[in-house]
């Protein structure tokens, strides 16, 4: 819930204000400009994720709402997500194998039913010895990630956004493969 913009939007429906006029009145000149920033006002108001404190606070003044209002709610909004992030990793998940065949394709490849974390690195020697170019990407849980290369383990993933697990991007979307059985 972003509770900055639901103050915000109370704020301006009060006065009776559109995005454009709230452009404006924060130095948007040209009409692309105003348009950008009336497309961050509405993302400010309507996106769950914690708002940029610069353009709130600003909005927030020129609407006369209390600066230090948003600050402290910006401030739990963060300490909130962080909770919810913190939770989404500890969350426990199966073990995952990614492969990695050549360089910009990655697939995730299904482990047979019980298979532990010992079984999922032997799987991930045996699939990359003799291998130059290939990678294996065991993804234990969504915190740690081991990378096998030539048979041997290479690297140890700690958790940080985007890193843990192997994605392709395409244009701006993300796509990940699985390997059918």
């Amino acid at each position: 819930m972003n509770r900055v913009g639901e103050l915000l939007r109370h704020a301006r429906m009060r006065l009776g204000w559109r995005f454009g006029e709230i452009a404006r009145k924060c130095g948007a000149a040209t009409p692309r400009e105003i348009s950008k920033l009336s497309q961050r006002l509405v993302r400010l108001e309507r996106a769950d994720d914690v708002p940029e404190p610069r353009l709130a606070i600003r909005v927030a003044a020129l609407l006369g709402v209390a600066t230090g209002e948003v600050v402290r709610l910006i401030d739990e909004q963060r300490k909130e997500e962080k909770l919810r992030r913190e939770a989404w990793l500890n969350e426990a998940v199966p073990i995952e194998l990614h492969v990695l065949p050549f360089g910009g394709f990655a697939f995730r490849y299904r482990l047979p039913g019980g298979c532990d974390d010992l079984e999922a690195f032997r799987l991930a020697k045996q699939m990359t010895s003799g291998r130059e170019q290939m990678r294996v990407v065991v993804a234990l849980n969504r915190r740690l990630s081991f990378v096998f290369q030539r048979g041997q383990l290479i690297d140890r993933l700690e958790a940080a956004p985007g890193r843990n697990v192997p994605v392709m991007q395409i244009g701006r979307s993300l796509a990940q493969f699985n390997a059918a059985e």
